[in-house]
C-alpha cells in the first residue's frame, strides 16, 4: 500500500484556482474545479516547462509557453503543439486535508 502525502488543506484552494506542492523533489499542481480536486505533474510534456506558469479554464490547464491545454482529469492534451498527456495522480480529501498518492500515474 502506498503512503498518501498531505499536501495541504482543501479549504485553502478557492474554486478555479490551483497551488503547487513539492513531494520528494517533484512538483505537482493541486487544482480545484468547483468542488472537485485534481493533482497533475507541474510539467508540460511538450517543452518540459512548468504548467504552474499557466492558467485554468474549467477542468483544463494551459501551458503559457506554447498555449497547449491539458485535461486535469485525464492529462490528455487538447490541442497542439503538445501531443503527450501530462501525468495525473490520485488525490483524496479526508478530514479537510488533501492527500496525494505520488505513485499513481497512467
Amino acid at each position: 500500500m502506498t503512503d498518501l502525502v498531505d499536501v495541504g488543506a482543501a479549504a485553502d484552494i478557492a474554486p478555479g484556482k490551483f497551488v503547487t506542492a513539492k513531494v520528494a523533489g517533484k512538483s505537482y499542481i493541486i487544482a480545484r474545479v468547483e468542488d472537485r480536486y485534481y493533482a497533475v505533474a507541474d510539467n508540460c510534456t511538450h517543452e518540459d516547462y512548468p504548467l504552474s506558469y499557466g492558467c485554468l479554464d474549467g477542468a483544463y490547464i494551459k501551458c503559457s509557453l506554447h498555449g497547449s491545454w491539458f485535461s486535469l482529469e485525464t492529462g490528455a492534451p487538447q490541442e497542439p503543439p503538445a501531443d503527450e498527456p501530462i501525468a495525473t495522480f490520485r488525490l483524496e480529501v479526508r478530514d479537510g486535508r488533501l492527500l496525494l498518492d505520488p505513485s499513481t500515474s497512467p
